[in-house]
């Protein structure tokens, strides 16, 4: 299923959501870490209690920042030996890099099911997967080119890269993360990042989620499909089969590795509906624990909001 087909209906989303609000942020200072790192921590208190700090982390294999918002569940600040769960959300293509932080009912779930939550910024259509080729603006840059302004250089993308070897060390080493409970879950382009985070290091996260899932990068059908993260199907076939995952699953299958339990949620308006049964029913026939939920909805900002404490509601219970 090609990702492109939404690309208009995410952005008239996300237009309307940017009106509804943004983060107003304090006064700025510096977490400990390393001068390379460069975070520079801005904190706001939502209105659910929980604290949101945004900041950016220079990131070294990609050589420029990449921003980051960490959501704290409103007990973090008065139990301060605690160790918590950690949520990494992964946006959908086009979509605002901090989408999950402003989840007001996925916010208000941290009152009762206290964890960290992540969002990080993947560019507009990475597919957090690590690409041999630079990318030009229009495929990283959500801000348009204002006037007399000099032109936007080509930069690396290599997001599977800045997730393990970058971001996770950062945030640990600046907050009170439990390194045995890590999750992932994503939206759209995101759920195939979440999947190909858990299908390189399953060992590392207790479960996964998604929304609205797409699992292909290509659409399975046109020889000459390109996207620019790969290149050419049609001269880099390996490349897409490396980190389609289905024969990634088969063979984990074929070498007896655990993978955590897995849930979906899509719409039932939505066109990647079939994408997602065909992904629950893989997972199933290969004795692996995965469970779809369809409801009323499409491949939108309602439908996705309205879904977020159901999201923290089923990590919650796997960690359990």
């Amino acid at each position: 299923m090609r990702i492109g087909r939404f690309s208009s209906e995410i952005l008239a989303a996300f237009l309307l959501f940017g009106v509804l609000g943004t983060i107003s942020l304090a006064e700025v200072s510096n977490m400990p870490g390393s001068d390379k790192e460069r975070i520079k921590l801005e904190s706001e208190a939502s209105g659910e209690g929980c604290t949101i700090d945004s900041f950016s982390i220079f990131s070294k294999s990609m050589e420029r920042e990449i921003r980051v918002v960490v959501i704290l569940p409103p007990e973090y600040k008065t139990n301060p030996g605690k160790k918590y769960p950690i949520l990494y959300t992964l946006h959908g293509g086009g979509a605002p890099y901090d989408t999950y932080s402003k989840m007001s009912p996925l916010r208000n779930a941290l009152k009762t099911k206290p964890m960290i939550v992540t969002c990080f910024d993947g560019d507009r259509g990475s597919w957090f997967v690590d690409s041999p080729y630079l990318q030009k603006p229009k495929n990283y840059s959500n801000e348009p080119k204002k006037k007399d302004t000099p032109a936007l250089p080509q930069v690396k993308s290599l997001f599977t890269t800045f997730f393990f070897d970058e971001f996770i060390p950062c945030v640990d080493k600046n907050y009170r993360v439990n390194e045995k409970q890590r999750m992932l879950t994503g939206f759209s382009m995101g759920s195939f990042g979440a999947f190909h985070y858990m299908l390189t290091k399953p060992e590392m996260f207790a479960s996964v989620s998604s929304l609205s899932g797409c699992f292909s990068i290509d659409d399975g059908t046109e020889a000459d499909w390109k996207n620019p993260i790969l290149g050419t199907l049609k001269s880099h076939p390996e490349s897409y089969e490396a980190v389609n995952p289905f024969p990634r699953i088969k063979k984990c299958v074929e070498g007896k590795v655990k993978l955590p339990p897995v849930f979906l949620h899509c719409g039932t308006e939505d066109e990647l509906m079939a994408d997602n049964i065909k992904m629950n029913d893989f997972l199933i026939n290969n004795s692996y624990v995965s469970s779809l939920k369809k409801s009323p909805g499409k491949h939108d900002w309602k439908f996705w909001v309205g879904s977020s404490a159901e999201i923290i509601d089923f990590h919650w219970k796997s960690l359990k």
